[in-house]
């Protein structure tokens, strides 16, 4: 997996929970890195983002203690070994680890690079990355040229780790930051029952519900470090992968998912259909219409 950082002088990483300075270009840069990717943070770097909520557009997993904290769009991890159980799904490109410091140091034998912007002042920081300059494993592959932002010079550096100690990525769910893209729209088509059925129509519409719920908000009522418990506790006993596990929960959704319930309900075709596009805009009113 990959790391990314920023830092001052002397490899500071922030001072009294705040971010020492704030670069637009370099803002930028983090935005271009994480978007579409599985970022894994503590708690409290979880707590500094814009009121206290996920970036949006990326899969968040947070390392906490808590085993029953549920946070909106969240997979909350409690330790470090449950977390690197729980990545072995992902694929190495796609996870990216953004702090804070404690996080940093303990995966950092997990990242086989790292983006770091290097900013030539001090900050007076109280939290440090480590010094990756003086880790006889890492080295500057990559550099910038120096830029300079109201007076503050500063360059993007990616390091490589030449001894990476190995996680096993196997893939199984490389899609995972899909489900939680922020432009989706999704079309299918809504199945008329025309009273042959009350008590099908009713399970149909039910289902469509919990299905589009999971796909425009999808872990919207979170997964605490008690569900991931028990998901690794069955994974090896279903065989099955963490994307397909909340899948069938109905915690994350694709627009496949959504197309073959109608298949479900009516394999034969044989009801009136009409087509229906929803996007983040339009699924709330008519989540509303078919709930009545």
């Amino acid at each position: 997996m990959k790391m990314i950082a920023a830092v001052d002088s002397r490899w500071g990483l922030g001072k009294s929970g705040e971010l020492l300075t704030s670069i637009p270009d370099d803002m930028r840069f983090f935005r271009e890195k994480t978007r579409d990717r599985v970022l894994v943070m503590g708690r409290k770097t979880l707590e500094s983002f814009p009121n206290g909520k996920p970036l949006p557009g990326r899969l968040n997993i947070v390392i906490s203690r808590a085993k029953e904290l549920r946070i909106p769009g969240v997979i909350v991890c409690r330790s470090i070994d449950e977390l690197l159980e729980l990545i072995a799904d992902f694929s190495s490109d796609d996870v990216m680890v953004i702090g804070g410091a404690a996080v940093y140091h303990q995966l950092l034998p997990y990242c086989d690079a790292a983006f770091i912007t290097k900013m030539q002042f001090d900050g007076n920081a109280d939290v440090f990355l480590d010094d990756l300059d003086e880790l006889g494993s890492w080295s500057a592959a990559e550099e910038s040229e120096i830029f300079d932002y109201e007076g503050l010079k500063y360059s993007f550096v990616e390091y490589k780790n030449s001894d990476l100690r190995a996680i096993g990525f196997s893939g199984l769910s490389s899609h995972m930051a899909d489900y939680f893209r922020l432009k989706k729209a999704v079309e299918f088509e809504l199945i008329d029952f025309g009273g042959h059925s009350d008590d099908c129509e009713k399970a149909y519409r039910s289902e469509l519900l919990a299905l589009l719920e999971a796909f425009f908000r999808p872990l919207g009522n979170g997964f605490s470090g008690a569900d991931v418990e028990s998901f690794l506790t069955e994974r090896e006993a279903l065989a099955d992968s963490l994307e397909n596990y909340l899948r069938r929960a109905k915690l994350i959704a694709s627009a496949e998912d959504v197309a073959a319930l109608g298949e479900k309900y009516d394999p034969g075709k044989e009801l009136t259909r009409k087509t229906v596009l929803l996007d983040k805009e339009t699924y709330p009113p008519f989540a509303r219409k078919i709930s009545e």
